[in-house]
């Protein structure tokens, strides 16, 4: 199985055509959403569409995706308008997909949350070794993808119990170990916060046991136009450019 893992799109159109493009020339038949699908971006009903269509595809639900449901205050200005703009744009059969999504799904081996499979809804930012540790402990799977933070990155556990990280290459495959346990970050289609425009998902070949990171070059000045027409805030439009 060649599967597509996809994290943090936030309703940029072009960022999830161009990775799906790029995961279907590259045998992938399988997808995975690891969620915050919406949020920031001008293309929600588009987005949702998309993801809707993909084959074999596994839904989880991000922070954005749940605070599109809630009332909370949001920090970051700009957030809980774009959230609000958000909710305006969907169908119901959108909202389903949404609500509808699990925090975390295990299949087979294989982990999938947004941003730890420890806690789910405290929605950590997963860096420190302590976060990963917790993670593997919530779950007995040998790979666990997650994405939340924007970055992609890969940490392992090796059969001694040393935690490493290294930050993959974009297009070389990272060998998955019997011996070790793995969680991967894989980085975000839709607002990369690297240094790095390009989007980025993970395709992970179960039968070569690898991962590899990709990065696509969109058209994020389109996607950018298109969250300045809508009225929303210019500084997520300003993010897609910088890569930040």
């Amino acid at each position: 199985m060649r599967q597509a893992i996809l994290s943090d799109i936030h309703s940029n159109l072009e960022a999830l055509e161009a990775c799906v493009q790029h995961a279907r020339a590259a045998g992938a038949t399988h997808f995975a959403c690891l969620g915050d699908c919406v949020g920031y971006g001008a293309d929600p009903v588009p987005t949702l569409d998309l993801l809707r269509s993909l084959p074999n595809l596994i839904m989880i639900r991000g922070n954005h995706d749940d605070a599109l449901f809630l009332d909370d205050v949001v920090d970051v200005p700009g957030i809980r308008e774009a959230l609000d703009w958000t909710g305006t744009q969907l169908a119901p059969v959108h909202c389903e997909l949404l609500e509808g999504a699990p925090y975390v799904k295990t299949v087979g081996d294989v982990t999938y949350a947004h941003a730890s499979a420890h806690d789910p809804q405290a929605w950590e930012y997963l860096r420190r070794p302590e976060q990963v540790r917790d993670c593997l402990s919530a779950t007995a799977a040998h790979l666990t993808f997650i994405g939340h933070v924007h970055v992609p990155m890969v940490f392992y556990l090796t059969a001694g119990g040393s935690l490493r990280e290294l930050s993959p290459e974009a297009g070389v495959a990272v060998p998955l170990s019997p011996g070790c346990r793995y969680v991967v970050n894989v980085g975000s289609v839709g607002q990369p916060r690297d240094g790095n425009n390009a989007a980025c998902y993970a395709l992970y070949d179960s039968a070569a046991a690898e991962v590899t990171i990709h990065r696509i070059p969109y058209d994020y000045v389109s996607a950018a136009e298109k969250i300045l027409d809508a009225g929303l805030s210019a500084r997520f439009a300003e993010r897609l450019m910088e890569g930040r």
